[in-house]
């Protein structure tokens, strides 16, 4: 589950960048659209400057930087900073916590803060709850507790990224297999705990075409699994990983939008039965998937429209001269 040469790479590196990291303080947090039940709703988003990923602290995934931003607040204050942020929200019908780890890890979130962070959530009166966990700390017993706690559904995102172990070993770094994503998936479903499946477009050490058929297969995959929902994430270069010395080297290149169109589409070809939904952080920016320039605002709001409606049509008009130059890399690379 672990290649021992990338695993090594990203240890160095990770251990240089916390070096020089700051602790963060302060919760972030936002409003935005999305889909709940084939509808568009309000939504809240609340980023928890808990201490982090455990899998990150120990070595972590080639393409990920969030352990920077980890704080080490107490659970009283970690407690006070999501009750006033989702204070600040207003009325909300859809709420998103991110711990930049596993909201199950009781190192990240202690019993006493998952307790008060349930309580907040109650009182708000949201519909949906969506936390994030890695696999190995979805167990049935904490999990029937929590949907016993909740008023609300619970949703559980997943970083799957691939559905290939030997990707996920040897490009992401991710430190489990498919089995152990499945076996998830399988614990959530029987506790009508919903399944958010995240998946990595063009990781390193791909192709861009091999990314494109990794991300169809492992769409599929993960609904066959029994995710309710799909995200897929598009490379953005992040500060102190693997990737990101790739990139400055010139030896890795973001996704083109065109990829992700092309995924996107794909799957909705394959009659795929599921949501697939995709948010771009760094779009249309050198550090994210982008195109020429010309045309990445355009097929951006494409794709957020699609995700929005699941409407392929959306994405079939969208057409620039550089497409042709993406098909040529596609054959050429």
């Amino acid at each position: 589950m672990i290649d021992k040469a990338v695993n090594k790479s990203v240890q160095a590196i990770r251990r240089k960048g916390l070096s020089r990291a700051r602790t963060r303080s302060k919760a972030s947090s936002w409003k935005e659209v999305d889909t709940l039940e084939g509808g568009l709703v309000d939504t809240g988003v609340v980023i928890l400057p808990t201490r982090g990923c455990s899998w990150a602290r120990k070595s972590g995934c080639t393409m990920c930087g969030y352990i920077y931003d980890a704080g080490d607040l107490g659970d009283t204050e970690l407690a006070q900073l999501f009750k006033d942020a989702v204070a600040g929200l207003g009325p909300v019908e859809y709420l998103k916590i991110f711990t930049s780890g596993s909201f199950f890890d009781s190192r990240e979130v202690s019993d006493e803060l998952l307790h008060s962070i349930i309580q907040t959530v109650n009182d708000a009166g949201v519909e949906q709850l969506q936390v994030e966990s890695r696999p190995e700390y979805v167990k049935a017993d904490g999990l029937s507790q929590v949907v016993d706690m909740l008023n609300s559904r619970l949703e559980v995102g997943i970083g799957l990224e691939t559905s290939s172990d030997l990707v996920r070993e040897k490009c992401v770094n991710k430190g489990f297999s498919f089995a152990d994503y499945e076996k998830s998936v399988k614990i959530c479903n029987s506790n009508e705990a919903l399944v958010k499946t995240y998946l990595l477009l063009k990781p390193p050490f791909m192709l861009e075409r091999e990314a494109i058929s990794d991300m169809v297969k492992s769409a599929l995959d993960a609904e066959q699994a029994g995710s309710a929902k799909i995200s897929i994430n598009p490379m953005n270069i992040q500060n102190g990983t693997l990737v990101e010395q790739l990139w400055r080297r010139g030896e890795y290149k973001p996704p083109w939008l065109w990829s992700l169109a092309s995924v996107l589409l794909q799957l909705t070809e394959k009659e795929i039965k599921i949501p697939v939904l995709s948010h771009p952080t760094a779009g249309g920016r050198k550090r994210g998937t982008h195109n020429c320039g010309k045309c990445d605002s355009t097929v951006l709001s494409a794709i957020q429209e699609f995700s929005k409606t699941q409407d392929p049509s959306v994405l079939t008009k969208l057409d620039c001269t550089c497409k042709g130059h993406w098909q040529d890399y596609l054959l050429l690379e």
